[in-house]
């Protein structure tokens, strides 16, 4: 009788052992899970901060205009006669208030109907093709874009190489040249250039490509509207 409570009492002992062991292993997982995911968290922070703290040092814009100014000066080594932020030390972008586009720079005016919308690209960085301007009618049928070409960058020895790269590029997309010479007057400056046609799935549109040289530019402007007698409405709010 004495023995046989000894074995239960042993048996008792060893199941308790073997329950204590399982949950020291089991706490002991535990423990090792919480310190991991604690030394993630912590690695977690210290790295945003460290980022932050880089971000600060050195903010995007800042970042944008170094790497735009080695550009530049990469650029002025390959060109020396040009100024390639701008093509022109004298370049600046025109003025946009409400539908009315002035640009000092050549002389342009631009003065829609109050149902266009202008957007000016003043803000931007000058780069060797600074788009000056963009608008559209307010049913989206007409619109015009002005832009400036650096002559050197482009390789233009004259304001011909821009009109020929313009009709060039208006055959290869199979479009139909209506006026090869098409010719106009705005701020002092003479303008030549193109009128094609492009059939789009049966729909056409007709644009005009009109360029003149400013001082390093060649000054592009792109009009693009649903009838020829349409384009002759948007080439009438230039002066």
């Amino acid at each position: 009788m004495r023995g046989d409570l000894n074995d239960q009492f042993q048996r008792a002992q060893t199941a308790s052992g073997e329950d204590n062991s399982q949950k020291i292993i089991v706490g002991a997982a535990i423990f090792l899970a919480f310190v991991f995911l604690a030394m993630v968290i912590a690695g977690l922070v210290f790295f945003v901060k460290t980022v932050d703290k880089f971000v600060e040092a050195e903010p995007e814009t800042h970042i944008n205009r170094e790497l735009v100014t080695q550009v530049n000066e990469l650029n002025q080594q390959l060109y020396p006669d040009v100024n390639t932020n701008s093509g022109s030390s004298n370049f600046q972008y025109g003025t946009v208030e409400g539908t009315n586009y002035y640009s000092e720079f050549s002389g342009i005016k631009f003065t829609p109907t109050s149902d266009w919308v202008l957007t000016s690209y003043a803000e931007s960085l000058a780069s060797s093709s600074p788009k000056d301007l963009t608008a559209s009618s307010g049913n989206l049928s007409s619109s015009v874009i002005i832009q400036y070409e650096s002559m050197k960058n482009y390789g233009y020895s004259s304001i011909d190489d821009a009109i020929a790269s313009a009709k060039t590029i208006a055959e290869q997309q199979n479009n139909r040249i209506i006026d090869s010479k098409a010719q106009t007057k705005w701020g002092g400056n003479k303008f030549e250039g193109i009128i094609y046609e492009k059939n789009f799935s049966g729909y056409l549109t007709y644009y005009e490509v009109l360029c003149t040289q400013i001082n390093g530019y060649c000054l592009k402007i792109t009009i693009s509207a649903g009838s020829e007698q349409d384009l002759s409405i948007v080439r009438a709010y230039f002066k």
